[in-house]
């Protein structure tokens, strides 16, 4: 498990320069959130090939593939957003999270939540799906309420801020609707619209919770990861307005299909922003070469382009072209995966390299944080991960079940080498490298990007950084 090896380490030398803020969590925070997501995105693969004949035939809202879609949103998606953030909010604002007890409890009810929520679904037991439903809510209302006593501590509000301050607000929104259509399926209430509720609840969950974080992430990790510097954030300012507005406008009670329709085409906006944004990041890199992790992430940012493109047509058709409609979730869902799982090929060598070989720095020699995984084996596992993906989408759309659950297949392949190549990372060590003692050989990109600059602002280097140069 991630957050086992993670957690034996040696504590750092007082001496060594360290490349993140003192306030940094222990590594068995994020790293405990990363392990559990990874073995979700493993059984949400698996969960494709099952359901694959279903897909075919468009039948999107059956409670089979409902519980395979939770395991890739409730467990993959939301679990590494809890993960990163823990990790990633000292670098963004300053402040680490106020409450780390609280960030461990909302760590045990999502994941012990999700896995009722998911075999309630599978197994039709009613008492289960409530249950299941209320821990979640309140793994997502501890969550957002430890995240909103962090960002008040804040003095600077940056994009970044905002961003995260607007995915809290959706972090109570979401499971409001989620609870009302588990009470619709256990039969305790009635819901006259029951499609007009889950397109509400998903895309409150999509784009108010997870894309706003996407935003404020993206514009401190990607020019991190690219090493990218002088982009205009502007695009970012439009995404974060329009994705807020939109979900805002999408998540409304009322206003029938008219209220959906405006809703939607801000978010098509915010969503063409952030495109924009990140097609800056890419074209300001200093570091020429995109690396497996990136080209995973820019997938994920190509197909939401592509979702963004198919909504219009599949949520205004819904139920009437239901091939179609499974395909936009597809389109979408994957996206959203791909992006998340490029950055873990970033974020955890990192975190093992700063935990086990930063305090060595300057003791003995040490490896570079891309040397940590084979970036060959990396290269297979995105193109299985993206082949399988745009396999699912067109077989979805044609009905064609037999090529369908084949690229099922195909994806559950990378997840599987996904998750193989983070544990092995996360069992790196120095005693495993065999590095003789005296020099030091630092990764100097990786650890310039922890304090990158906002647009406009002096390129600064982190302490390590300066050592290398």
């Amino acid at each position: 498990m991630i957050s086992a090896t993670l957690s034996r380490t040696a504590p750092p030398s007082p001496s060594a320069p360290s490349p993140a803020p003192a306030e940094s969590p222990p590594a068995w925070l994020p790293g405990q959130h990363f392990a559990a997501a990874l073995a979700f995105f493993v059984a949400g693969g698996l969960g494709l090939v099952a359901v694959a004949p279903e897909l075919a035939r468009g039948a999107f809202f059956l409670p089979k593939v409902v519980a395979v879609v939770h395991l890739f949103v409730l467990g993959w998606v939301v679990l590494s957003i809890f993960g990163a953030l823990c990790q990633f909010l000292p670098v963004a604002i300053g402040r680490p999270l106020r409450w780390q007890a609280a960030a461990q409890l909302s760590f045990v009810s999502q994941l012990v939540g999700a896995l009722l929520f998911v075999g309630a679904l599978l197994t039709s037991k009613n008492g289960l799906l409530l249950g299941g439903a209320s821990l979640l809510s309140v793994a997502f209302v501890v969550f957002a309420l430890n995240l909103a006593a962090t960002l008040a501590q804040a003095k600077e509000r940056s994009l970044t801020w905002w961003a995260l301050a607007g995915a809290a607000v959706f972090l109570l929104v979401t499971p409001a609707y989620g609870l009302i259509l588990a009470l619709n399926l256990r039969g305790d209430l009635v819901v006259a619209d029951r499609f007009a509720m889950v397109a509400a609840h998903s895309h409150a969950a999509i784009l108010g919770f997870v894309l706003l974080v996407v935003v404020g992430v993206a514009q401190r990790l990607l020019p991190m990861f690219l090493l990218s510097h002088g982009a205009s954030e502007k695009p970012a300012w439009a995404s974060l307005i329009l994705l807020f507005t939109g979900a805002s406008v999408m998540a409304l009670p009322f206003g029938g299909d008219a209220r959906f329709a405006a809703g939607g085409v801000l978010a098509a906006g915010g969503v063409v922003a952030l495109l924009i944004q990140a097609i800056l990041f890419f074209r300001h890199r200093k570091r020429r070469a995109v690396d497996p992790g990136m080209r995973l992430a820019a997938a994920g940012l190509i197909g939401l382009a592509v979702a963004a493109a198919v909504a219009p047509f599949a949520l205004g058709r819904g139920l009437s072209d239901p091939h179609l409609l499974a395909t936009y979730f597809v389109l979408l869902l994957g996206a959203i995966t791909l992006f998340v799982g490029g950055h873990y090929f970033k974020i955890v060598p990192f975190l093992v390299w700063y935990h086990r070989f930063g305090p060595l720095v300057g003791k003995r020699k040490v490896p570079k944080v891309a040397d940590l995984y084979s970036e060959r084996a990396a290269s297979v596992n995105v193109a299985l991960l993206v082949a399988g993906w745009l396999g699912l989408a067109a077989s979805t759309w044609l009905g064609a079940g037999v090529t369908l659950r084949a690229f099922a297949f195909v994806f559950a392949a990378g997840t599987l080498l996904e998750a193989a190549l983070i544990a092995k990372i996360a069992r790196q060590r120095p005693e495993a490298q065999g590095a003789p003692l005296g020099g030091s050989a630092i990764d100097p990109g990786a650890h310039e990007a922890i304090t990158t600059p906002q647009p406009g602002e002096p390129t600064k280097k982190s302490p390590l950084a300066q050592r290398a140069s």
